[in-house]
């Protein structure tokens, strides 16, 4: 199974991550992190380093590579390099993303559950740039065979983005300084992933959707995130 998650920055992903990381080790089941392997190794696994975890936690962009350029260079505030850029850039890493991992790891018949994928430069690069249509972007190659091995669910993280930008502003020495943390870029993102033409191309593909608020106290966020996974497992099994 292949589960992306997505929402605006300061959605809520990371409280989400952490209480779905909570809830597979407390069934007991073992899971591997590929973004703390790639902060700690700063190199892609071997896949055979993958065979005995059941999870699979990964993230886009990646530490690594194209992904780490992304990072640190190609979406720091006070760059501007061409949204054209910006997005084959996304779409190499994502490439070699699933060409090293994802596909692998599917063909091994794993969870896989990641943090962000095309769903974001769905939103994202379209609203950078309204040029960059849902059709250019899904030609890129890495979006392309993304879409064709699309996830088996969506969860969209819904929050205010006056919300998510007061969390950001509240992050103690966290701050990405990504050039789309600004408040006019979230709106536009938040209503992008709510758009029926959005949510269409997954949809059409085979894609589940789910929205999940995360609104209101961390407890509670956390324990609704448990119980959406447990139920999208539990149909699995």
């Amino acid at each position: 199974m292949f589960i992306m998650l997505d929402a605006i920055d300061g959605g809520g992903k990371g409280t989400v991550v952490s209480a779905w990381k909570e809830y597979i080790e407390e069934l007991g089941n073992p899971l591997f992190d590929l973004k703390n392997y790639w902060e700690q190794n700063n190199k892609y696994p071997d896949i055979h380093e993958l065979r005995s975890y059941d999870f699979i936690f990964t993230a886009e962009p990646t530490s690594i590579g194209i992904g780490k350029t992304i990072r640190e260079e190609l979406i720091r505030e006070g760059t501007y390099y061409p949204p054209e850029a910006i997005a084959q850039a996304y779409s190499l890493d994502r490439l070699i993303l699933y060409e090293k991992i994802i596909l692998p790891c599917l063909a091994q018949d794993k969870f896989i559950i990641q943090d962000r994928g095309f769903s974001t430069s769905l939103a994202y690069q379209n609203a950078q740039n309204k040029e960059l249509t849902f059709e250019k972007l899904l030609a890129l190659p890495g979006n392309a065979l993304a879409l064709k091995y699309r996830p088996d669910y969506l969860i969209l993280l819904t929050t205010e983005p006056e919300e998510a930008m007061r969390r950001l502003s509240a992050r103690e020495g966290k701050q990405d300084n990504a050039i789309f943390e600004n408040l006019d870029f979230q709106r536009k993102t938040a209503a992008t992933f709510k758009s029926p033409g959005y949510q269409e191309i997954f949809t059409q593909a085979g894609t589940k959707i789910f929205y999940l608020s995360t609104m209101g106290e961390i407890d509670i966020i956390k324990q609704k995130a448990k119980d959406l996974l447990a139920n999208i497992i539990n149909k699995k099994a």
